[in-house]
């Protein structure tokens, strides 16, 4: 693909018709389902036209305004832009400079991999939404664009970088990403075996709330539609149902335990299916997913830090969970959060050497925290809870056999406090920082130094009586702390980072 042939608009394939016709019917069924069919049911008649229809006439409304949406939808390059426009009634036009690409990525739901297209995804440094998305090339079309869009981002890089006396120290690394090559061989792929796995080993507890939440709220939407024909029996049968609580209780949690881990599977299946982890020159590629395929590209220079967690399940089957911090708003990382779900410690340690192999160059010093940070777990964690529990159970309804499980519970806080408080160890080098914390559930990060923006001390009023301090330390993916180290070990490592701030000539970006 070249400049002439983008010089003047183009459209998507003509299967993008069908793309944006089932989107919009996707949006419409929605808006008819809570509002028109939850009020109305199967008496659903206006200008003496029932359900059925009306659903025809509406679809072939949508099928109109879907061709015409396709027709107004055209991308071009002008100059050293890259240029949408699109809109029916209200023309839009976006204008986003090479420069300011970040990455380019793919995307396949389930319409567009039966149709064979594939949609295209363009975001741009500091936005929280795609500025441009492309619904329905085909896969060569898609590709060309993606490399060219590439190729001109770091063209213009290397044109504007030639003054500047950084040129010498990142004229490597320029070139490296500027060649655009990713290795065709994935350094990692998740079989169906390790998807079950990770699938066992997730947060089932948070898959079953998440679950419960969308169920939750769809029957709260729908109540009056749905829960109208079973009303008559709930109300004969309210008072056994509360009589025997004690029976059903335990039923009810095996039951959420059932569902949270088929929840858990399914999510896991559906986003992580296929997965594959490339890597190379330019950066990385991720691909995965089951009805909806993704593929991830993060340039080298956009990636910040790497955190890697595990917990109890995970660490007996040696899986980790590996989080690349990419540059951008909390909410952009949160909403498209780059992570490999399970990957052993052998293949972790061939993934941190090719992104940073010299982070053993150099001795790591440690810092350990202060033992202010067991105190404040056991009196917030443990103690309080305890006081509360003991206070209750002797001012409201007395039992006797609560005491010992308050004490126990009390018991295991102080061990895990203090677990918790020998494992956050924090490490130094010239180039590297590393902070480890957690033991049941056990979460590493690894931050270059030349890739912190800001460096914060703070101290509480607690923290000042015992000479502690805490640092929070800002990159580009966002923000993490560093708490109860001694003042004056925290002050050293403040300074000591600040200057790796201020010294270093290598980019962030």
């Amino acid at each position: 693909m070249n400049n002439l042939e983008l010089s003047k608009p183009q459209r998507q394939s003509i299967l993008g018709v069908a793309v944006i016709f089932f989107s919009n019917l996707r949006k419409a069924f929605n808006f008819f389902l809570a509002v028109v069919f939850v009020n109305l049911g199967t008496k659903f008649r206006i200008l003496s036209l029932g359900l059925e229809e009306w659903a025809y006439i509406l679809s072939a409304v949508f099928l109109v305004i879907s061709y015409l949406q396709f027709l107004k939808f055209t991308f071009y390059i002008k100059g050293d832009n890259f240029v949408i426009e699109k809109g029916v009634l209200s023309q839009e036009k976006i204008n986003v400079p090479f420069a300011r690409i970040q990455t380019v990525n793919t995307h396949q739901n389930i319409i567009q991999r039966i149709l064979g297209v594939v949609g295209l995804k363009i975001d741009t440094a500091g936005s929280i939404q795609n500025e441009i998305q492309i619904p329905a090339l085909s896969k060569k079309h898609a590709q060309q664009l993606r490399e060219y869009l590439m190729e001109r981002k770091y063209e213009l890089k290397e044109e504007g970088e030639v003054l500047a006396e950084e040129e010498s120290s990142q004229e490597s690394a320029d070139s490296a990403l500027g060649s655009l090559k990713i290795d065709a061989k994935p350094i990692l792929e998740l079989s169906i075996k390790d998807l079950l796995l990770v699938g066992l080993t997730q947060n089932h507890f948070r898959s079953g709330l998440f679950l419960f939440a969308i169920v939750n709220g769809y029957v709260w939407q729908f109540e009056d539609f749905l829960l109208k024909p079973f009303e008559s029996y709930l109300e004969e049968t309210a008072e056994s149902f509360l009589a025997q609580w004690i029976i059903l209780l335990p039923v009810a949690v095996l039951l959420f335990l059932i569902i949270s881990v088929l929840a858990s599977l399914a999510g896991t299946a559906l986003t992580h299916f296929q997965f594959k982890f490339f890597l190379g020159q330019d950066g990385m590629r991720m691909s995965s997913g089951l009805l909806s395929k993704n593929t991830f590209n993060v340039p080298f220079g956009k990636i910040q830090y790497f955190k890697w967690e595990s917990n109890p399940l995970r660490a007996l089957i040696g899986f980790y969970t590996l989080r690349i911090k990419q540059a951008g708003t909390e909410a952009i990382n949160d909403r498209k959060l780059i992570s490999i779900p399970g990957i052993k410690a052998k293949s972790l340690i061939n993934v941190l050497e090719r992104q940073y192999p010299d982070r053993k160059k150099f001795a790591y010093q440690s810092f350990q925290v202060n033992s202010l940070l067991f105190i404040q777990l056991a009196i917030w964690l443990g103690a309080v809870p305890t006081l509360a529990a003991l206070a209750l159970n002797f001012f409201v309804a007395e039992i006797i056999w609560l005491y010992p499980l308050v004490f126990i519970y009390l018991a295991l806080v102080l061990f895990f406090s203090y677990r918790y408080f020998l494992a956050y160890k924090v490490k130094v080098n010239p180039d590297f920082i590393l902070i480890k914390r957690g033991w049941v559930f056990p979460t590493t990060l690894l931050i270059p130094n030349y890739k912190l923006q800001n460096i914060s001390l703070k101290q509480s009023v607690f923290q000042k009586r015992r000479a502690v301090a805490s640092l929070q330390l800002y990159t580009a993916a966002g923000g993490e702390s560093v708490s109860h180290l001694p003042f004056h070990e925290a002050l050293e490592l403040y300074n000591y980072l600040l200057y790796c701030i201020e010294s270093s000539k290598l980019k962030w970006m």
